[in-house]
C-alpha cells in the first residue's frame, strides 16, 4: 500500500510538472522568450522576460493586485480580481462585480477625476462601455461588459514608451 501511494504521488507530481512544462513551451514558442509557469489549485502564475523587460500574469481565485499598482488609479469595490498582468508598459486587471453598470461608470468618473485624471473618451454601446483617461504620460482605459452572471471590468494602465528604447 505504501508503495502504491508513493507511486501515485510521483505520478501526480510528474503529470503536474508536464502540464506546466507544456504550457511553458507553448508560451516560449509564441513569445520567443524564456517563461516560467506555476500552476496551483487556485492560481496560475506566468512570469517571463521580453526584450522590453519582465512580465507577470496571474489568474485564478487567489489572484491579487500587484503591490506596485499605481495608487492614483481607482479600483472598483466591491469586486473580485480574476486576472492581473504587469508588463514593462503598464498593468491590466480583470475584475468582476455584481453592481450595476451605470453605478460602476459613475463611480469611475468621480474617482478618476478626483485623482487628477482627465476623461478623454466615453462610449456606451449597449452591454459594453468604455472610459479612457489621461494623466501626464499615462493612459487608463476602463471597459465594463455586462453578462448574465456579473459585470466584468477591464482596467488597463499604460505609460507612453519612447520609441528609441
Amino acid at each position: 500500500m505504501t508503495r502504491f501511494v508513493f507511486c501515485l504521488f510521483l505520478s501526480i507530481v510528474f503529470l503536474t510538472g508536464c502540464g506546466e512544462r507544456a504550457e511553458e513551451e507553448k508560451i516560449e514558442k509564441a513569445t520567443g522568450t524564456k517563461t516560467d509557469v506555476d500552476l496551483s489549485n487556485k492560481k496560475m502564475k506566468i512570469t517571463g522576460e521580453t526584450e522590453n523587460g519582465k512580465y507577470t500574469i496571474t489568474a485564478g481565485e487567489e489572484t491579487e493586485i500587484p503591490s506596485d499598482f499605481p495608487d492614483d488609479v481607482f479600483i472598483y469595490r466591491p469586486s473580485e480580481v480574476l486576472m492581473a498582468m504587469k508588463v514593462p508598459e503598464g498593468y491590466s486587471l480583470t475584475l468582476t462585480s455584481s453592481d450595476d453598470q451605470s453605478k460602476i461608470l459613475d463611480t469611475y468618473r468621480q474617482k478618476m477625476n478626483t485623482k487628477g485624471w482627465v476623461e478623454e473618451t466615453s462610449m456606451i454601446m449597449g452591454p459594453q462601455s468604455m472610459l479612457v483617461y489621461r494623466k501626464n504620460d499615462r493612459t487608463a482605459s476602463i471597459s465594463v461588459i455586462t453578462s448574465e452572471k456579473a459585470l466584468q471590468i477591464n482596467l488597463v494602465v499604460t505609460t507612453k514608451q519612447d520609441k528609441g528604447k
